[in-house]
């Protein structure tokens, strides 16, 4: 007797629980709807520098004396779809008296980036601390003219039989557009 009490008792619960899960059931028959995107990529930016002096040096002064000057232009051409900031340094520093005395001016298109020695100069041997503000923001193409100039006002015997060089090298550095 006490069994047929419980069983009616626990039969309404039961019966609830079963509906609930036969109207759960039944509700997610609905209709259902998605879309998607093609395949997604990404593919890093490449840049590249070029000049038209790569296997020639600018310049290649010999016996030169106080008084003399010269100029030369190199081209540098950027290819990239990316935007980037452009500097202009020295590989190596050189720092004789020569090197002093040798004073060079350089622009960047018909700007001056730099005017000063060849000291100073080579001092700039990275491209953080490189010249030039040229910002391409696809490929394209600066002129640099770099000019130098041994004034006549320097001692000659103090640099008599000494040399300079430095090489010019151009980075880029890409930037966020």
């Amino acid at each position: 007797m006490k069994l047929r009490k419980y069983a009616k008792i626990a039969a309404v619960p039961v019966g609830l629980l079963v509906s609930g899960l036969i109207v759960a059931q039944t509700s997610s028959a609905a209709f259902t709807a998605q879309t998607q995107t093609a395949a997604n990529s990404w593919a890093a930016g490449q840049l590249t520098l070029t000049n038209d002096k790569v296997s020639t040096a600018a310049f290649a002064a010999t016996n030169i004396v106080p008084g003399q000057s010269g100029t030369n232009t190199i081209k540098v051409d950027y290819t990239s779809g990316a935007k980037a900031a452009v500097k202009m340094y020295a590989t190596a520093p050189v720092s004789n008296e020569l090197a002093t005395a040798l004073q060079l001016t350089i622009n960047e298109g018909a700007t001056q980036v730099f005017s000063g020695s060849l000291a100073s100069f080579s001092a700039k041997n990275d491209s953080a601390s490189g010249v030039g503000t040229w910002t391409p923001t696809a490929s394209g193409s600066q002129t640099y003219t770099i000019s130098w100039t041994l004034p006549g006002t320097v001692s000659s015997s103090t640099i008599q039989g000494q040399t300079a060089g430095v090489t010019f090298a151009w980075e880029a550095t890409s930037q966020a557009s």
